[in-house]
């Protein structure tokens, strides 16, 4: 049962209409001209509108409009005279359903009532879809709003030592995403760095990254070596999330600020890079072990290196959205593209060493990220 208004100055018509509408159902009231018809608008609401197109004083068109401004939803069925149909063409761009000619054939103006309120409980059904969607989608924003500000509280602050000073960069991809470093200096002489590059982006990697973030900020807290850590850190993720087909990629360095001596060790990672202020050349620090969360493995599978650093050399980790970006042509940054943003800049601290870095990059893409993006700067003094 619908709600319906039949608006038409010939009464004899207005008549008929309202008493067939109401015989198949529908709550019908009537209007014999257009201002009375916007008076019985203003006051209630109607699933459809059938009205005359012309009429004295105020017309059918503007029938269409008040309807219209009342409710969007209100299906409106316009009535003309064989010489008017252009005009009723024209009322259907303003919004009317349909037309109908005169002398009305009853038969066809039920089927076009029946399909008129049809439309508008299809129209009504969309909206309110669109609405729940809508409801989802600024729901999930505030989620990722949210996600974004505890990504960003999870990555460390600069770093000050009389030995050593740390800059870290953060990009994601999507405000979101799956890089991850962590600073942990013991208060004595050890500072470990370490940056994680987990597969995928949005909210599944960042929500591994925070439960990652966790276990790896307890295991450098435990003062391992960086090949155990790497080992134990392996074995929790193959155990914690085993069949999720989530993997991640790891550099850790553990730096002596006493004698300078870094000990390092990478699973899949790309390779950490040392500018050697004296030889005035950078030098890569590969990666040895296989990807983190595969399978679990022996201790005696993962190894490490040691390497001496000296005053003013620096020490670059960084992911490989940095590496991987791609300027318009398609070409990748690279590594010796990323390098030489920083060539021959040995007077850089670390903070404008990665400012560089950064705008370089953005520079280079000129578009929006195709990954995350992870930067960490170490500078001996």
């Amino acid at each position: 049962m619908s709600d319906i208004l039949v608006v038409d100055d010939e009464q004899a018509i207005r008549h008929l209409l309202s008493e067939v509408l109401a015989k198949d159902g529908h709550r019908v009231e009537n209007a014999p001209d257009g201002d009375a018809a916007i008076e019985v608008l203003q006051a209630s609401d109607f699933d459809l509108v059938v009205s005359d197109l012309h009429m004295k004083d105020t017309d059918g068109i503007s029938v269409l409009r008040a309807t219209k401004s009342k409710n969007l939803y209100t299906e409106v069925l316009i009535l003309t005279g064989k010489g008017t149909v252009a005009t009723a063409v024209e009322a259907m761009r303003l919004g009317a359903y349909e037309y109908l000619t005169k002398p009305i054939d009853l038969q066809e103006f039920r089927l076009k009532v029946r399909q008129a309120l049809e439309r508008r409980a299809m129209r009504l059904q969309i909206e309110a879809q669109r609405r729940e969607l809508q409801i989802h989608q600024d729901m999930i924003a505030r989620d990722l709003k949210l996600a974004g500000q505890v990504q960003l509280s999870l990555v460390p602050p600069p770093f000050q030592h009389e030995r050593v000073e740390v800059a870290v960069r953060y990009k994601p991809m999507i405000g979101v995403g799956g890089d991850f470093s962590d600073l942990y200096f013991d208060g004595e002489r050890q500072l470990y760095l370490t940056v994680v590059d987990v597969t995928g982006h949005g909210i599944t990697a960042a929500l591994l990254v925070n439960r990652m973030a966790n276990e790896i900020r307890r295991l450098l807290r435990e003062g391992l070596e960086p090949r155990i850590l790497l080992h134990q850190f392996n074995n929790f993720i193959c155990d914690s999330f085993a069949g999720t087909g989530m993997f991640l990629t790891m550099f850790i360095c553990k730096l002596d600020l006493k004698n300078f001596t870094l000990t390092y060790a990478g699973s899949a990672h790309p390779a950490a890079v040392i500018w050697r202020e004296r030889q005035a050349q950078f030098e890569k620090l590969d990666s040895q072990n296989p990807i983190v969360g595969f399978d679990q493995a022996e201790e005696e599978r993962f190894t490490q290196n040691v390497t001496q650093l000296a005053p003013s050399d620096k020490l670059l980790m960084y992911t490989d959205g940095i590496i991987e970006a791609e300027n318009a042509a398609g070409k990748a940054l690279g590594l010796r593209g990323m390098l030489g943003l920083v060539h021959n800049e040995a007077a850089l601290s670390s903070e404008q060493a990665a400012d560089r870095i950064m705008t370089g990059l953005s520079q280079w893409t000129n578009r929006p990220l195709r990954d995350d993006v992870y930067l960490l700067v170490a500078g001996m003094k």
